[in-house]
């Protein structure tokens, strides 16, 4: 490509030179010379990758296998719990309450660390090199639940869980949005919710073994699934550029691309790289106001996410199944949540690029606010008021909401806040504006977790639910006046959106630059 684009440069000097020389020929003639090469580097610049989508696909899938063992870390403490609630002579532990409230909590507990060192890893080891270390990490947690002998070596197990799910949620995304093309990021991104559903539902399925260990076997698996996959794909292009490798991010984007016309593509990454000094810098530079915002952005989607309820929703569906009279096993109805999960986030993926980031940010919010509303009505009439006619008029309305929230949730609010975190920073802040925004979100969601009971103690399930229900309407207003649409924009263009005027510079095309 870089021989094409000489060979141009070269032909539009010798028809500059000809224009002077030769007085026979039409000046209009020979400026049409000028414009037909120099459309012919216009094309050069504005041709995006047309090549096989096939190797994106591919690194996509590799990252967000990733994801996949992530959703059965998250889901790892539903389907072992009555295993291990067994009496020892039957193989279990005799776990208690306490101790399988502990048992899911530290899941996310050992994800606050894993943010931290999300941002670390990818500094020192890359994006591909931080996933095949992280894969290595999940097997051996998992082993860990696999010989455990006592409930001490589970928590062991979950805590290091945990910071592997901490770690590959901040990873993983940013990986997808690296490699992807614009065209085509809103799909893969969205790819990385839904394959924690499907991890999520691999493990509800498994757990029909009845056995935490054969449960745990399974998902070393995934993890090896995962590292045979990473060993076919790439570094990404932005990462050799910070660390000035530019003849690895060239042969990087261009088995990205098929191969395929990758110059403008390239120049604009090493342009998004040198702006940021090609490293990674403090925190005193996310004060800066290019990074404060998309920060704050990035905040306040993960709180909405976690704050919506979805954990206490997922929480509960056990008893909304047995308020509406159902006979189906836990394990079932986990099963069938779990789909509604998989089918939703499905749907949301085809539609990202399409629709756009802002338009399913709100629906998702508004749709959880009402359905969460309405779990709260249902559960104030069937207990606070302990008015069981009116609530056996109304038995369909906790099913309804409970279907429709994890349907709102899984379009919206599922995947998109780990989508806009991978797009949104600038790449001098990416590893540390991504570890807060990790770090945050599991910190919320061990809360959750850990202290929903309490909460709801304190103040009613009634009020819980009302209580996220409010929280996400904020939510839904912020996303309405603050959260920018990042649809079909390279991640240099998104960046640029926060920058103020005194820190805009004209970048403008460097084939532009270099010719004229």
């Amino acid at each position: 490509m870089a021989d094409y684009r000489e060979r141009l440069h070269h032909k539009m000097m010798e028809a500059k030179n000809e224009v002077m020389e030769d007085g026979t020929q039409s000046r209009q003639s020979q400026l049409d010379n000028i414009r037909t090469v120099s459309g012919s580097l216009e094309v050069v610049r504005e041709q995006r990758s047309e090549g096989k989508m096939g190797p994106q696909y591919l690194a996509a899938l590799a990252a967000t296998m990733g994801s996949l063992v992530m959703g059965t870390a998250i889901a790892w403490s539903g389907p072992a719990g009555p295993p291990l609630q067994l009496p020892f002579d039957q193989g279990g532990f005799a776990m208690t309450d306490d101790q399988e409230s502990w048992m899911g909590s530290l899941m996310p507990l050992g994800a606050l660390f894993g943010g931290p060192a999300a941002g670390i890893m990818m500094g020192k080891l890359g994006r591909k090199g931080a996933m095949i270390a992280t894969a290595v990490m999940f097997a051996l947690s998992y082993l860990l639940l696999v010989l455990a002998p006592n409930m001490w070596v589970i928590y062991a197990g979950r805590i290091a869980s945990g910071l592997c799910t901490g770690i590959a949620s901040g990873v993983c995304p940013v990986y997808v949005a690296e490699t992807a093309s614009a065209n085509v990021r809103g799909f893969l991104g969205s790819c990385v919710q839904l394959m924690v559903t499907f991890g999520v539902l691999f493990v509800f399925i498994m757990g029909i073994t009845g056995s935490f260990r054969w449960l745990s076997v399974f998902c070393i698996g995934c993890c090896v699934v995962w590292i045979l996959l990473l060993l076919l794909i790439p570094e990404t292009p932005a990462y050799y550029l910070s660390k000035k490798k530019y003849r690895e991010a060239r042969e990087s984007l261009e088995w990205l691309r098929g191969g395929v016309n990758v110059e403008t593509e390239y120049e604009e990454i090493q342009r998004g790289a040198q702006g940021s000094g090609g490293q990674s810098t403090g925190m005193a530079e996310l004060l800066k106001r290019r990074n404060l915002i998309p920060l704050g952005i990035s905040l306040m989607l993960m709180l909405g996410q976690q704050l919506s309820g979805v954990n206490a929703v997922i929480f509960y569906t056990p008893k909304i199944f047995a308020l509406t009279g159902s006979t189906m096993p836990d394990t079932l109805e986990s099963i069938i949540v779990a789909l509604v999960q998989v089918v939703a986030c499905a749907i949301g993926a085809s539609i990202m690029d399409k629709l756009g980031r802002r338009l399913l940010l709100n629906l998702s919010s508004s749709v959880m606010v009402i359905s969460a509303a309405g779990l709260g009505a249902f559960f104030y009439i069937k207990i606070n008021m302990n008015n069981e006619a009116l609530a056996d008029k109304i038995e369909f309305l906790p099913l309804a909401s409970l279907s429709i929230f994890i349907f709102a949730f899984s379009i919206g609010f599922g995947p998109i806040p780990w989508l806009m975190m991978s797009e949104l920073f600038s790449p001098e802040v990416k590893g540390p504006a991504s570890s807060i925004s990790v770090t945050f979100n599991w910190t919320l969601a061990f809360l959750v977790t850990k202290f929903f009971s309490t909460v709801s103690d304190a103040i009613s399930i009634a009020g819980a639910f009302w209580l996220f229900s409010g929280v996400t309407a904020i939510v839904f207003l912020f996303c309405l006046l603050a959260v920018p649409e990042t649809k079909g924009k390279s991640l240099e263009e998104i960046q640029r959106l926060f920058e103020g005027e005194d820190e805009h510079e004209d970048l403008g095309p460097i084939v532009e630059q270099e010719v004229y």
